[in-house]
């Protein structure tokens, strides 16, 4: 089994979703097309798909031509019934690849922010519903745009500021807005990134951070760790059930 991981920022890896791969021994195929990576034009040696986040918008195809390929991906590992995951950028790349719109959201949202979950959509679902009882859980944001929901998708978590947080399409694909992935060392690379916006906008941002990293963070690792491996379960469920599939129509 292998894994098709589309990273698309040096500073935007698979984190602990990457840990979770390793422990499970499933094999991954890292392409960073911002690095001049090539995408496959077929996807059957892969078994599934992550997106990860990146600055861009998902739209840009101006500036970044690879972004309709990966379009394309996602709709052909759809057609072929195939497990896909993404992450920020990811998840709006599907929204986009299902027919919706990526724009900019009315208000950052930068940090450790409280989402619900949508108990009546994740009572089922493989993903998220051992979350079916627990309160709100802060989970990590950086992010200006957002999307319109997919008319096939069901949305699974939700927040006050940005409604549109993480979705399941038929039973095999999932975007998450927030960053369920990030480690601390995948933030203090963000910080000294985004340095100079931050300073100008929002000063305070970083010693806040660390005070939010202290409160959140185990328990969005122990989220990363319990989605990762529940999403890797479909994977290894998926050959049987993807057989006689059609690779070359989005479904």
């Amino acid at each position: 089994m292998k894994l098709l991981v589309i990273q698309n920022s040096q500073i935007a890896p698979l984190g602990v979703l990457g840990d979770c791969l390793r422990d499970r021994n499933v094999q991954t195929e890292i392409v960073a097309p911002f690095k001049g990576d090539s995408l496959p034009e077929q996807i059957q040696l892969y078994s599934g798909l992550i997106v990860l986040g990146g600055p861009m918008n998902a739209e840009d195809d101006e500036n970044y031509p690879y972004l309709s390929k990966v379009v394309r991906l996602i709709q052909l590992f759809s057609a072929a019934h195939q497990p896909i995951l993404g992450i920020c950028l990811g998840a709006q790349l599907i929204a986009r690849a299902f027919g919706q719109r990526v724009y900019p959201h009315s208000t950052v949202e930068l940090g450790f922010t409280p989402l619900r979950s949508i108990q009546a959509a994740i009572v089922d679902d493989p993903l998220l519903q051992i979350w079916s009882d627990r309160e709100p859980i802060h989970l990590m944001e950086w992010h200006f745009d957002t999307f319109d929901l997919p008319t096939q998708a069901t949305l699974l978590m939700t927040g006050d500021r940005c409604q549109h947080q993480a979705y399941r399409i038929h039973n095999n694909i999932y975007g998450f807005q927030c960053h369920i992935e990030v480690t601390r060392a995948i933030l203090q690379d963000w910080v000294v990134f985004g340095n100079e916006y931050l300073q100008r906008h929002y000063p305070n941002f970083p010693e806040d951070l660390a005070q939010q990293i202290d409160a959140y963070f185990t328990q969005s690792e122990k989220f990363c760790r319990i989605v990762g491996n529940a999403w890797i379960d479909l994977l290894e469920r998926q050959p049987l059930e993807q057989q006689g599939s059609n690779c070359n129509a989005l479904s």
